[in-house]
């Protein structure tokens, strides 16, 4: 459900930026061409107009739907106000929101009119609270539909969701790609840096104790969150081949 009005709400929001800036009845493909490029210059991530307008075609229909790019979800979060999509999660989960109700006018139509807007007159604290649970049981279910991973050892595991662990960073949304191709490894001279096409097969980073570790994918140091390097053959050189 949070992909789905995540999609939602960030189309709604770029048709009525288009609509103020003098395009009336903006088409999807408009809408979704600004929501691309917002993409492309927060997240450094080419995401193409189309596949946006795909997904919220999906997300108009009546099913879950589930938005499989990281740097597309974090975007689109962005775009909302917030600063990831993890951010979006944790402020969905921790707030409280006041609920106030309209006063209900009393229009004696009938007798079952009467009597209903008698009884949320009487009971508006009960009601109150009700709803606030059902809003909360709406969130937190949203939530723990979405699948979670944790660092172990030299890869990431799947792991269930665990509110303070995603605070803490502990617990990151789950990235099949990560999954299956982040690793950590100990590289030597034998090792393939790069693909018969010239393309880099491993990234480094520094650790919290300031030592290189080396990744077979491309993302963020588990550890301390930056963004790994490609492997350069200067690198390689000097730290793993080091006298060769």
């Amino acid at each position: 459900m949070a992909h789905k009005n995540l999609i939602l709400e960030a189309f709604k929001k770029a048709t009525a930026y288009l609509v103020e800036n003098g395009i009336q009845s903006p088409s999807k493909s408009g809408v979704a061409e600004v929501l691309s490029d917002y993409i492309e210059q927060e997240c450094n991530f080419q995401f193409g107009e189309r596949r946006l307008r795909d997904y919220y075609n999906e997300a108009l229909k009546d099913e879950a739907i589930e938005i499989k790019q990281q740097a597309v979800r974090d975007g689109l979060s962005k775009y909302l106000g917030y600063e990831d999509f993890r951010d979006l999660l944790i402020r969905a989960t921790e707030s409280k929101k006041d609920l106030q109700t309209e006063n209900f006018a009393e229009t004696p139509q009938n007798g079952k009119a009467h009597f209903v807007a008698q009884f949320l007159r009487r009971n508006r604290t009960t009601v109150l609270i009700i709803i606030g649970c059902l809003i909360a049981f709406i969130i937190l279910n949203a939530v723990n539909k979405e699948k979670w991973m944790v660092w172990e050892g030299n890869k990431f595991v799947e792991a269930e969701f665990d509110s303070h662990k995603l605070e803490n960073g502990q617990i990151l949304l789950f990235n099949e790609s990560q999954v299956d191709r982040f690793k950590k490894v100990q590289p030597n001279c034998d090792t393939q840096f790069f693909s018969a096409e010239g393309h880099v097969m491993l990234w480094y980073g520094k650790n919290q104790k300031g030592d290189l570790e080396y990744f077979t994918y491309l993302g963020k140091h588990p550890e301390t969150g930056k963004t790994l390097k490609p492997i350069t053959r200067y690198m390689i050189k000097k730290y793993i081949c080091e006298g060769r």
